[in-house]
């Protein structure tokens, strides 16, 4: 279960359909923002960005972070305590689930620009093998997972927490770091998925709740495994689901407002026919019992150049190959494409709401007078607030004693 502690720290996603000028009923309804201009960003001033990896049990999330990377030009390891990817990023038994949040930090090079990245692995939602859909039991195995969702969604929280505690400071940090979660990749299983024909109830239940918080972009785990032909098949029951219910997943559109180049309106258009994104992470590589171990080193290579992927008797399927699985289009959609889009959603239109209901519910019980003191926040905030009023109130004094003065 992830904690509600402010140094792990997260966001979220709205239904805005003034913003995205879509009608609803027809396709999943999502948002987009353009990218400001690209601008070559200081060595030592690094973009934060922050990405969360959640979805179902077994899926391979903690191995897609492992794969990424093993692709990404890494610069340094935040702190850097000596301690192995490999050990941040339990368990080292692929039988075995991931028990508890577990965060690494980085600076990687990307072209242009350097970025600080935080990535949050996350437990597995528990996914019974029997489950169907619209099973009449479907009701329990939701409860069963309610506790999983609730613990996302508390971490994304205590994350905007943070920020608006900051930002009701009398006096701000002008240096103070971004905790807002600006991506969530959601990992379906497809067996799970085809025996279901589309997303589970649980899916939409998580789904649903993620998608108030964050920008959640969906992807298939294994997808080896899958035939062109099934992998197509999947998508379509996928995509209808999300239309079907409503749920704002992140899918690339244009917003009516925006005027947008003809690349970036193929691109999106390309972007969006992929989702969900089919993912292949690597195998870990095999040393030979007589081949050196680097203790420094955050993961286990071998000395000689080798291709990620994963070997099977008829061939090596490559995770950067784009037409073997789409890894090397959704790291791109990270952290070069849509960056920034991303950020900008996360502070402008998630942070924004969830802050306007949280101020809401704070004022309010301050006006009932039925404020809760056991909650930490909301009595920080009040007392914050109370203080910047007074420090309002003693300038707004001093400068009508000024005024006075220079009447006379």
């Amino acid at each position: 279960m992830l904690n509600s502690d402010q140094d792990f720290v997260g966001r979220r996603i709205i239904h805005d359909q003034r913003a995205t000028g879509r009608k609803t009923g027809t396709q999943p309804t999502m948002t987009q923002i353009t990218s400001p201009p690209r601008v070559r960003a200081r060595r030592n001033n690094a973009h934060q960005f922050n990405l969360m990896v959640a979805g179902h049990a077994f899926s391979g999330k903690t191995a897609y972070i492992k794969t990424l990377y093993d692709t990404l030009d890494i610069k340094a390891i935040c702190p850097d305590d000596g301690e192995q990817v490999t050990e941040i990023l339990p368990p080292d038994d692929i039988t075995a689930p991931t028990a508890s949040a577990a965060r690494i930090e980085f600076e990687i090079e990307q072209p242009g620009e350097r970025i600080s990245l935080r990535i949050i692995d996350t437990p597995g939602l528990p996914i019974p093998r029997n489950i169907h859909k619209d099973q009449d039991h479907n009701e329990k195995h939701v409860k069963v997972a309610k506790p999983f969702v609730t613990s996302l969604v508390s971490y994304l929280e205590a994350q905007f927490e943070a920020t608006l505690l900051e930002e009701s400071k009398v006096r701000r940090n002008p240096k103070s770091p971004d905790f807002q979660i600006h991506a969530c990749l959601y990992f379906l299983d497809p067996q799970v998925c085809f025996a279901c024909r589309g997303i589970t109830a649980i899916d939409r239940y998580a789904l649903e709740q993620l998608c108030s918080r964050v920008n959640v972009i969906v992807c298939f785990a294994k997808a080896d495994l899958l035939t062109v032909r099934r992998l197509r098949t999947l998508r379509n029951l996928v995509v209808e689901d999300l239309a079907r219910f409503g749920i704002p997943v992140f899918a690339f559109p244009e917003d009516p407002d925006v005027e947008y180049d003809k690349d970036a309106i193929e691109l999106n258009e390309e972007l969006r026919a992929m989702l969900p994104f089919a993912i292949v992470n690597a195998e870990e590589p095999e040393l030979e019992d007589d081949a050196p171990v680097d203790d420094d080193a955050s993961i286990r290579k071998t000395e000689s150049p080798r291709i990620l992927g994963r070997e099977y008797p008829w061939g090596i399927v490559e995770v950067q190959n784009p037409s073997h699985c789409d890894f090397l289009r959704v790291k791109e959609t990270l952290f070069i494409t849509h960056l920034h889009e991303l950020k900008l959603l996360t502070r402008e239109l998630y942070y924004e709401q969830w802050r306007t209901e949280k101020l809401l519910e704070v004022r309010t019980s301050v006006l009932n007078g039925s404020i809760d003191r056991r909650d930490s926040f909301a009595t920080t905030l009040t007392a914050e607030t109370v203080k910047t009023r007074n420090m309002e109130e003693e300038i707004a004094d001093e400068m009508r004693e000024r005024r006075l003065k220079s009447d006379h």
